[in-house]
C-alpha cells in the first residue's frame, strides 16, 4: 500500500477508484483492512481513501503524545496533501470521535458526515461505561493484544458463520502494540464533543446496530442534538457492523452519501 509523509509520520493508506472523494477512517485497534467490505463497493462511484491512524495499521506511531485531537489533525494533513478541499467522511467507532472532531474543526470541508458505532463522549458516565474501560485496561495491559483481539472478536462477531470475521480480526488486533492502543483508549476516556453537536450544520447519519457497546437510548439523544441527523438502527448487528453486515450497512451508506430521502431525525430498521 501506499505511504504518504506527513508531520513526523509515514501514513500508510488505501486508494481506489474515480469520482467524487470519500474518506473512511477505522476504529480503535483497527486499520483501513477494517473497510475491506466498502472499499471495492463504492470505488465504482467514488474516489476512496482510507489511511491507518498513527500507531495502527502499517503507520508507525511517531514521537507526538497521541489524542483524539492529534487523529484529526493528522486527518487534516492527510487530506490536504490528497488535495481534498470538500469530501464525504465516514468514521467507525474511535474513526467516528475523530470524524467529529475534524468535522467541528472544519465545517466546510464536510459535505457528508457518517459516524458508524459511535458516541459523542467515551468519558466514561455509568457503571457499564467504567466496566467497559476497565475490561480492555486490564486485559491489554496485563494479557496483551492477542488476548484482548480474541475476546474482542468473540463479542463483536459471536454467531458460528462469523468464524472467518474473528479469525481476521484476531490476527489484525494481534499487531498491535500495548503502549499505542492504552493511549488511544485513555485519550477516548477524557474525550467529549456532546456540547458542540449543535455547530455540525452538514447532514449527518448515525448507523447503530442493536448489540453495541452503547445503549440505543445513546444513540438516539446522539442523532436528536444534530441539527441535521439522522438514525439508522440496524437489527441484529454488532460493534463490528462494516464488517458483520456489510451489504445492508453499504446499501444505508450508499443512499445517504448520494443524498437520496429526507434527512430528518430518523429511527429505522434495517
Amino acid at each position: 500500500m501506499p505511504k504518504l509523509h506527513i508531520d513526523d509520520i509515514d501514513v500508510n493508506y488505501q486508494e481506489a477508484g474515480h469520482g467524487p472523494p470519500l474518506v473512511f477512517l477505522h476504529g480503535l485497534g483497527g486499520s483501513s483492512e477494517d473497510w475491506e467490505q466498502q472499499i471495492p463497493y463504492f470505488a465504482t462511484r467514488y474516489r476512496v481513501l482510507a489511511p491507518d491512524f498513527r500507531g495502527f495499521g502499517g503507520t508507525p506511531a511517531g514521537g507526538r503524545r497521541l489524542s483524539i485531537a492529534r487523529l484529526a489533525a493528522d486527518t487534516g494533513a492527510f487530506v490536504d496533501a490528497m488535495g481534498l478541499s470538500r469530501f464525504r467522511l465516514v468514521g467507525h467507532s474511535m474513526g467516528g470521535a475523530v470524524a467529529l472532531q475534524y468535522a467541528l474543526t472544519h465545517p466546510g470541508k464536510i459535505e457528508r458526515l457518517v459516524i458508524a458505532n459511535s458516541v459523542p463522549s467515551f468519558r466514561p458516565q455509568s457503571a457499564r461505561h467504567y466496566l467497559e474501560f476497565l475490561y480492555r485496561l486490564a486485559v491489554m495491559g496485563v494479557l496483551g493484544p492477542a488476548k484482548l483481539a480474541e475476546i474482542s472478536a468473540m463479542r463483536q462477531f459471536p454467531e458460528p458463520q462469523h468464524e472467518p470475521l474473528r479469525a481476521k480480526l484476531i490476527a489484525r488486533g494481534a499487531r498491535n502494540t500495548r503502549a499505542t492502543y492504552l493511549a488511544a483508549l485513555a485519550s477516548l476516556g477524557r474525550w467529549s464533543v456532546i456540547e458542540r453537536l449543535h455547530e455540525l450544520k452538514m447532514p449527518v447519519l448515525v448507523a447503530a446496530s442493536q448489540h453495541d457497546y452503547f445503549g440505543h437510548d445513546e444513540t438516539v439523544k446522539f442523532a436528536h442534538a444534530l441539527p441535521r441527523g439522522r438514525l439508522h438502527l440496524f437489527k441484529g448487528a454488532h460493534h463490528g457492523l462494516p464488517l458483520e453486515q456489510p451489504d445492508a450497512f453499504n446499501a444505508v451508506l450508499e443512499r445517504f452519501l448520494r443524498g437520496a430521502g429526507p434527512v430528518p431525525h430518523q429511527d429505522t430498521v434495517a
